[in-house]
């Protein structure tokens, strides 16, 4: 969270916005979903997803930086269990938007991802806390963006984090679609 603090401060104090014209492009991010589970037994898992994604270069070769933070909660009824997660996570790569004429444009990302999180299980009244340690991995991704009208723009993308761990899939995958306005 500091460093979504530091990157709004950041962005926010730069001397000269005009001279960045074109070069300097801040959205936010923001996600919920709630999703129903059945393995290892039926239960379902909610996440909210906030943050900043800054992007600084020409549209073909840019650097991007991107400060999150999730919380999830996932509920087992039939065991009376609650896991809460929050996590926060920080991803710095390049990315790369290529117009394919007035209306489409094609976006590819990579670069590094770092996540550090917080795992609170709460099961018959007695509540456990978990730091796993911070851990770094690549990511990769692509986007379609649609030209609405002149200001609008719907995206749509996945982004997949590339985690290496030895349980479960080492593949994290982050569905996007939203819309952006140009001011």
């Amino acid at each position: 969270m500091k460093a979504l603090i530091a990157l709004t401060f950041i962005s926010l104090s730069l001397p000269s916005q005009a001279a960045l014209k074109g070069l300097l492009e801040i959205e936010p991010v923001v996600g919920y979903e709630r999703v129903m589970k059945f393995e290892p037994t039926p239960h379902s898992k909610d996440r909210l997803t906030y943050g900043l994604r800054a992007s600084l270069g020409v549209p073909l070769l840019a650097l991007e930086a991107e400060v999150t933070q999730a919380k999830d909660s996932e509920s087992f009824p039939d065991e009376d269990l609650t896991i809460k997660e929050t996590s926060n996570t920080a991803m710095l790569g390049l990315r790369s938007r290529i117009r394919l004429g007035s209306i489409l444009s094609f976006t590819l990302r990579a670069g590094g991802h770092a996540r550090q999180s917080e795992v609170e299980k709460t099961q018959a009244g007695v509540t456990t806390t978990e730091k796993p340690a911070i851990y770094l991995s690549p990511y990769a991704g692509a986007g379609l963006g649609i030209n609405l009208s002149n200001r609008i723009r719907a995206n749509a993308g996945l982004t997949v984090v590339f985690t290496g761990k030895p349980r479960g899939s080492d593949r994290e995958y982050r569905p996007t679609l939203g819309l952006s306005a140009r001011f």
